[in-house]
Formats: structure tokens, sequence, C-alpha cells
């Protein structure tokens, strides 16, 4: 074979060519390695995982990628951009509270970044209920994408809504053809990705005019979807089993998954039948039906100042006849946009001053007892609805000896009527603030510790708060849902261990929901995750300074971004909608 000559130049340049790729290789190997080192966007480290399953907790690492959980167990040696060193806190799924009103909130820029649930570890939260929320799926996802909002939804259609968009106000039913143009709108948002549909039958128009056999029909359409039903049963007093049982029919003949919403017994005088009500759900369940229930941690609900003078309206017990003069005339005065504060405070003397006239006249007294009692026939009274055994005293600052107080154990205390006793405090303490539902805490307990019961909150997505904010008068669930379980029911009371209570505010619901990949925290899953000092986490808010934040909860990761640091908002928006089209 003949001998190839190369001359010292080629030779050359042949060497470099050689030492060149040997450097691109090395180089490649070295970046490789470096990005090896890395390996995760955010890891924590040495918590206390309580994982969401309600098996005990384990000490654990995590790692994130993205908005995905990539790895879990011991990761020591590994790095990544940001390493979180969490010992002596507990890291648990973000908490899914079941039953919201924070779809209002969301929409406003102001209160968008649902702070007073964040801070609480609360990742995801659930809007439309008590059949109050838009059929409109892709037109809130739409402005909530452009907007930014905190928290992640998943949206439920309200059925009141639907209802009005179809009858209007109008105090009945819907007919045939009515109801199926209400099956269409249905349709249409479940295949936008409503997760389902919730039903107020209580007192919420038009909704409480719908029959069981309605609501069937078009909970079959949700059904069909995989979508779930929720409802604000058609009693929460005196027939709450009644109730009860019309949740159970609706699920198993439209075959969907139901959930009892803020499960209660609000009457003093029916305490003692959640043991009744716990029966019928676990025979239900026995049966293969797929029900559960949620309920708030407060032993009471919401309600208003004992006269809601302005509006005339809500729960507040002592409603006067809406055409009654000189008090609807007042009222229209008090509701214009422009009134100072003092003009405002003037009209409402002058709004209790006659109605101190109209108590001390005969007929005047008489109608606006029935008012009281009975209400219209369109709007039951609160108390022909609950009973005055429901209604508690929760804020008084002339008359602080009734605070904690049931209004029917005042009367008998005092030997009078609940009416007559109502009539003098309204003159004597209009701002007198109470609640209406009433419930015991040891039927509470009973029922928390079934499998199948969720903790929820009933609230609302606030404004950010700022030192400046003067103290509001209202009931502190809003900001103390998640947080009062771990403090009062796990920490104080033991009444469930804290592997459980977790379970109830994240894996539970998301197995309702049937969520593919939230509420544990598993490789795979999406990094929303809650870490906290189990020995601090402390409900702030009280029914006189509703507006605080709680406080114990260390980090929150939203879709796999820190949101809150070091117990500090860093005023992200980390937040979606979730469709049940994209699950």
């Amino acid at each position: 074979m003949p001998l190839i000559k190369v001359g010292t130049n080629d030779v050359s340049k042949h060497l470099l060519s050689i030492s060149f790729c040997f450097l691109i290789a090395a180089f490649s190997i070295t970046s490789s390695c470096n990005r090896a080192e890395v390996g995760y966007d955010i890891l924590i480290t040495n918590g206390r995982i309580v994982d969401g399953t309600g098996n005990p907790w384990f000490y654990g690492d995590i790692g994130i990628n993205g908005d995905t959980i990539a790895e879990m167990g011991d990761l020591s040696g590994k790095t990544a951009t940001k390493t979180i060193d969490v010992q002596g806190f507990v890291v648990s799924p973000g908490f899914i509270d079941i039953h919201t009103h924070c779809d209002s909130g969301l929409g406003k820029p102001e209160s968008n970044a649902n702070l007073n649930y964040l801070i609480q570890g609360t990742t995801t939260v659930i809007t439309g209920n008590c059949g109050d929320g838009t059929y409109k799926i892709a037109e809130i996802k739409d402005k909530w994408e452009k907007q930014g909002i905190g928290t992640n939804a998943i949206h439920l259609i309200g059925y009141c809504d639907v209802l009005e968009e179809v009858v209007g106000r109008e105090l009945r039913a819907p007919n045939p053809e009515e109801l199926e143009k209400i099956k269409e709108i249905v349709r249409q948002a479940m295949k936008e990705g409503a997760w389902g549909m919730s039903t107020g039958l209580e007192d919420h128009i038009p909704g409480r005019f719908s029959s069981t056999e309605e609501i069937i029909k078009v909970a079959s359409i949700v059904g069909e979807y995989g979508g779930v039903y929720s409802s604000h049963q058609r009693n929460e007093y005196d027939r709450v089993p009644e109730a009860t049982q019309e949740t159970i029919r609706v699920a198993e003949e439209a075959g969907v998954r139901a959930n009892v919403t803020h499960l209660k017994i609000g009457r003093k005088n029916y305490w003692g039948k959640m043991k009744e009500v716990v029966k019928m759900i676990n025979d239900a369940r026995k049966r293969g039906v797929y029900i559960v229930a949620d309920m708030y941690p407060y032993n009471h609900a919401s309600g208003g100042t004992i006269i809601p003078i302005a509006e005339n309206a809500g729960w507040a017990p002592f409603h006067l006849p809406d055409d009654m003069e000189p008090f609807a005339e007042l009222r229209k005065k008090m509701r214009a946009q422009n009134l100072t504060d003092a003009e405002r405070k003037k009209l409402r003397e002058q709004y209790v001053d006659e109605l101190a006239k109209a108590l001390s006249d005969k007929s005047k007294r008489e109608q606006i007892r029935k008012s009281v009692l009975e209400g219209e026939p369109h709007r039951p009274s609160s108390v022909a609805l609950a009973g005055w055994d429901s209604v508690l005293v929760t804020v008084a600052r002339k008359n602080t000896h009734l605070i904690g107080k049931i209004f029917s154990d005042i009367a008998e205390e005092q030997k009078r009527d609940p009416f007559d006793v109502a009539a003098d405090l309204v003159i004597d303490e209009p701002d007198l603030y109470v609640a209406m539902g009433v419930m015991s805490e040891d039927d509470m307990r009973y029922a928390m510790k079934q499998d199948w019961l969720m903790f929820s909150s009933d609230g609302d997505a606030w404004p950010i708060i700022k030192e400046t904010d003067i103290p509001l008068i209202w009931h502190p669930r809003d900001f103390g849902g998640q947080a009062r379980v771990l403090q009062k029911y796990v920490r104080e009371e033991k009444v469930l261990t804290l592997e459980n209570a977790i379970r109830k505010m994240t894996s539970l619901p998301a197995s309702f929901l049937q969520m593919k990949d939230r509420g544990l925290l598993m490789k795979g899953y999406k990094a929303d995750i809650a870490v906290f000092n189990p020995e601090t986490v402390r409900v702030n808010a009280t029914h006189s300074d509703a507006c605080q934040y709680s406080t114990g909860t260390e980090y929150v990761i939203v879709n796999g971004k820190i949101i809150i640091e070091a117990g500090e908002y860093n005023g992200a928006l980390n937040g979606k909608l979730l469709l049940l089209t994209d699950n």
C-alpha cells in the first residue's frame, strides 16, 4: 500500500481539529454533569411529609421541576436552583377547599390574589356553590387568565343562575320547554369544562321552587360528563334527614357523585339528629351511592346585624315588611352612592327612631311581628326557616352579657316572647351582630370523624388587607377555614390526627372530584404544596375583627412556583382555572 505523504501544515491542522473535538466533548460531558447536579427547579429538604393519603408522616425531600413533583425521598447530594430547608415543619399537599364563593373575589383585581386562602396553605378553591355561579365557563377562563389569580379554581355551574336565565325571577319551576333549554345550557357548560353543578334549594330564588325530579333530569347530564353534584340542601335546621334523603336520591337516580355541602343541623332543638343523617349517608354508600359531605369548622353559620337596615334582606332575623313606610324610603336613600358616612349614619339613626315609634303602635307592631316570624310568600323569614333556637349573639358592644347566647335561651331566661326580646334589642343596640344556624360541637365532632367528611370555608376572596384598614365585623371563616381545623380539631382538641385532617382537606376532595394529579404528594403529581408549623398554625380572625390573616404557614407553592415564602406573599399569581375537560 503506497505511503501517503502529508505536509507539516496539514498535520498541524489535523491535530488541532482532533483537539477541538476533544474539547467540545469534554465541555458537553461537563455541562451534562452540571445539569445532572442541579437536578431540580425547587428542592424541599428535611420535611416532615404528610402526603395526603392518611398514612403516617415520614421524613423526606421533594424535588420539583416545572409544575410537577419530579422525585420524593432521600435526595441528599442533589441540588436545585432554589433549595428550601423546612426542618421542623410539615409538608403537605396544598389544601383544596371544596366549598367557597371565591368566584366573586377572583374576578376583581383587588382580590384576585385570594391571599386570605393562600396564607392558610389553600391552593385550590371550588367556586360556583349554592346554585350561585355563572355557567359561562369559557368567559371566566378568559377573564381569569388575562388578569391572573392566586389560587387554582374549579368552577361549578350555579343552577340558580341557569334558572334565572331561562325562567327569570318568577316564583315557579320551569315548564317542559324551559327545562330542555336548561339542559342545553348545562350541557354546553360541561363541554366548556365545568366540573359539575350546584343547587341552592333552601332560600335561593328561583332554586327553591325546583322539584327533585327536575334536578335529577339535569344532574343526569352532569353525570354523563363525569361531573359532580353539590347541594345546599332544602333544609339545614329541622328537616335535615329529609333533605339529605333528597340529595341521596339525586345521586342514585342521576348516576352522579354528590356532596351534601356545609352539612349542619343548625337548630338547638334538633341537635342529635346528626347521627341519623350520618347513618343515612353510610347506608347509601354501602349500597353503592357515591355521596360525601363537607363542613366548615365553626359551630355557627353566617349572619349580620340583628336588623339589616340598608337592604332589609339576608339571614338577619328582624326584617320589616318591604313596603312599610317610612322605612322603604329611608332604605332607598341609604343606598345612594354619593352619601357621606355622616349622612348615612344620620339616616340609620332616623331609621331606628322611626322603628321605635312603629313598635309602640299596636297595629304596626303586629305587621312587623308577622314579617319577622313569617316573611313574605316568596321569601320566608329567617325565623320561619330556622327558628329562634338558631340565632346566636356573636358581637355586642353594649349588651356584652349576651355574647355566645342563643335567642331562645335568652327569652327563656327572661320569661318573655323571643320577638319581644328582639324588638327591644333592635332599639337598644341595632348593630348587635347575630349568626343564623347554631350547631352542636358534639354533632360536628361525630360527623367530622366519618371517612367521607371534608372541610370547607363557605367564604370569599378578599382584597389584600392593609395595616390602615379598620376592623370589620364578619364571620371569621373566610380567613380561617383550614387553619382552624389544624389548630382546634388537631392540635388543641385532638379530635383528628394530623394525617386524617390533611386527608380531609386534600386527597378526599380530590378523589370526590376525581382529579388525576392533585391532592397528594407523589411523583408525577402537580406541585401544589403547603409548608406549615403544626405547633403555631393559628386563626387570628374573630367576629369583631374578621379580616385577620391566619399565621403559621411558611411556604405555599402553586403549580410549581413559590407564592408564599417565609410567611410572606411575594405578589405572584400562579393559579389557574382547572377544567374537567383537561383532567
